[in-house]
């Protein structure tokens, strides 16, 4: 464990560093009462600036920087950390500020998985002291069993994605208005870069190889520390293969059957059962995204393939050559990863309608409404132009639904037959005015 005055430098300098500049995360909310909440997703989509921004939140509220106690365990100087030295970092901050006993703190623990047993100190703490506490962490440690089983009831989980197209434009500092032609064509050029690069902050400034250096870099550090590590796998030849596997199928259905077959033919000893478990790790990791097809049977959801997507489509076009140029099943991916801000995994599926045609996301609402979503990069070509109306009509009468959505990447439309609607929307309009209420508001 560090020295005392190891961890009081640490403190002096994040209150003398104090909040640094940011771009607003849409979803951060502040957590009211004694519930503590847990930011969590992937490596580096943001989750200590998100912290910042709940902090920088409390100040604008009345609330001193030395109120904060921040702490990210992650630091050189704190290693190795043990559960009782947690307590050590308490001490020491009161000893700094000791009129603080009497007031509220905020504490703030990054990355506080790296310290063995922490979830007993921080329901000690949220129990006995005045203090709110906060978590950031990977999923694959925030929502582990231990503490589901120690904390539960004390958190409410915030999820933390990398940026979405309009936190991007308030980073590029790009208005969203669309009144006039040349702000929608500023706003049709960022989305082709974003629509390419992706949403991690730290790529979004960088020249084209180093983008692709940090991503690469990111998806190791996945493999290494959430998946190889956190879960103690030996074989690390076969994670890769299927990290890359998923990334070059982003947005196609996956069949664990057929991926077990493929590895044993390439003499690989493997069970499906394993393959089942790395996805569930891909997944608690907030790597891969699997999505099962709709219907009210839980038996028809297992033996039907599932769709697969990465957390993020820059980590494809940057570690997956032959997808830079499939613009459809990039534009399919971004999609998805929007509608997983706004909705709960278990809201969004995809659709197969009784003639075996398939529609991309049906959504359900927090009203219990659903929505019909396809996506099309190009539908100038007819014969796609009619299979995917045909889809999404079929889709409507099965479901008794008015009206549906076609994101695209530039085609503005609305087509009305048999009584439906068929609302064709650019991506970038969407991405803009989508909404948690009602996936077709735009």
């Amino acid at each position: 464990m560090a020295k005392r005055k190891d961890i009081e430098e640490i403190i002096a300098d994040f209150h003398e560093r104090g909040i640094p500049s940011l771009t607003r995360r849409e979803s951060m909310k502040q957590v009211p009462g004694k519930k503590m909440p847990s930011l969590i997703g992937v490596r580096r989509a943001g989750k200590t600036y998100s912290a910042y921004q709940i902090m920088g939140d409390l100040i604008a509220a009345g609330a001193d920087i030395q109120d904060m106690l921040y702490v990210n365990f992650e630091d050189d100087r704190l290693f190795p950390t043990k559960n009782e030295d947690l307590a050590t970092v308490l001490e020491v901050y009161y000893s700094m500020y000791p009129q603080k006993k009497r007031s509220k703190v905020y504490a703030f623990f990054d990355e506080v998985q790296n310290v063995s047993g922490w979830e007993r100190f921080i329901r000690r703490v949220q129990d006995t002291e005045n203090i709110k506490v906060h978590i950031t962490g990977s999923s694959a440690k925030i929502l582990s069993i231990e503490l589901a089983t120690s904390l539960r009831g004390r958190t409410i989980a915030q999820e933390v994605f990398p940026f979405s197209f309009t936190e991007y434009l308030d980073f590029k500092e790009i208005n969203r208005g669309t009144r006039s032609s040349s702000q929608k064509a500023i706003l049709q050029n960022a989305f082709e870069e974003y629509s390419f690069k992706g949403g991690f902050p730290e790529i979004l400034d960088c020249e084209e190889n180093v983008r692709i250096d940090i991503l690469q870099e990111y998806k190791d550090l996945i493999i290494y520390k959430d998946l190889i590590e956190r879960h103690k796998i030996k074989n690390h030849s076969l994670v890769k293969y299927l990290v890359h596997f998923f990334l070059a199928n982003v947005s196609n259905l996956i069949s664990v059957n057929k991926i077990y077959k493929d590895l044993r033919s390439q003499g690989r000893k493997i069970s499906k059962d394993t393959i089942f478990n790395y996805l569930s790790y891909f997944e608690d990791a907030y790597c891969f995204f699997s999505v099962p097809v709709f219907s009210d049977s839980d038996r028809v959801k297992q033996v039907n393939p599932r769709k697969i997507y990465s957390v993020d489509h820059g980590l494809v076009t940057a570690c997956v050559i032959s997808q830079t140029s499939n613009r459809g099943k990039l534009l399919e991916n971004l999609v998805y990863i929007h509608l997983r801000r706004k909705f709960p995994k278990g809201s969004i599926f995809y659709y197969k309608t009784q003639k075996d045609r398939e529609i991309d996301f049906v959504v359900y609402d927090r009203s219990g409404g659903i929505s019909l979503i396809q996506v099309c990069d190009d539908l100038e070509d007819r014969k796609t132009h009619e299979r995917e109306k045909k889809a999404l009509l079929e889709g409507m009468s099965e479901l008794n639904l008015d009206s549906a959505v076609i994101v695209t990447r530039f085609q503005n439309d609305t087509w009305h037959e048999s009584g439906k609607t068929i609302h064709v929307v650019p991506a970038w309009r969407w991405l803009i005015t989508m909404t948690e209420k009602d996936p077709y508001v735009f």
